[in-house]
């Protein structure tokens, strides 16, 4: 870990690690313009409250399904899935901050801005996205089980538990990327 430390930070003394600042500058830039400019624009706000809309459905859909798999009866009204049981259903609300859209636009950007082969980031980039959107459905579903079956323990699951792993999983591809894929070893052309 240690090691990975100093490469970043070696990283940052040289040419590419300005330019990994700068990267990050600017994608910081596009992403404010975005969201305080362009989606003043009643079609691109469209667009984009849409596209919100379908991922919550999705997660929520995904996140019920995987709730039933632990035999509970599960629905998702709304932005909410709740477990049933008998007269009683309790649940969890999926806020648009729940849905993990600042998590993932930070682990792109940064692979974005990262040195790096064009081709790796292609793949690696919507796998990351996939493994980050996988364990927020696994957090939505512990959520509600937990809502369901312990209370009490709800806030804590909520604010640390959840989001701490769910932030290691996002370290944990960073540093295979910082790692493996940023300045990969060049094969030698000499043979032996």
């Amino acid at each position: 870990m240690n090691q990975i430390l100093k490469s970043i930070i070696t990283e940052i003394k040289n040419q590419k690690g300005l330019r990994f600042l700068v990267n990050i500058a600017l994608l910081g830039i596009l992403f404010t313009f975005f969201y305080y400019f362009l989606r003043d624009f009643k079609f691109v706000n469209d667009i984009y409250l849409w596209g919100i809309e379908q991922f919550s459905y999705f997660l929520l859909t995904c996140s019920k399904y995987l709730v039933q798999t632990f035999g509970y009866e599960a629905v998702t009204y709304g932005k909410t899935i709740r477990i049933i049981d008998g007269f009683t259903a309790r649940g969890v609300f999926l806020d648009r901050g729940c849905m993990g859209r600042n998590v993932l636009l930070a682990y792109a950007g940064l692979i974005i801005a990262a040195p790096g082969n064009f081709k790796n980031k292609l793949w690696f980039i919507p796998m990351g996205l996939a493994i980050i959107t996988f364990v927020n459905i696994i957090r939505i579903s512990g959520l509600a089980i937990t809502a369901h079956c312990c209370t009490e323990y709800l806030d804590i699951n909520h604010h640390f538990v959840f989001k701490i792993a769910a932030w290691i999983v996002i370290f944990f591809l960073w540093v295979i990327w910082f790692k493996k894929y940023m300045n990969p070893k060049k094969k030698s052309n000499i043979q032996k």
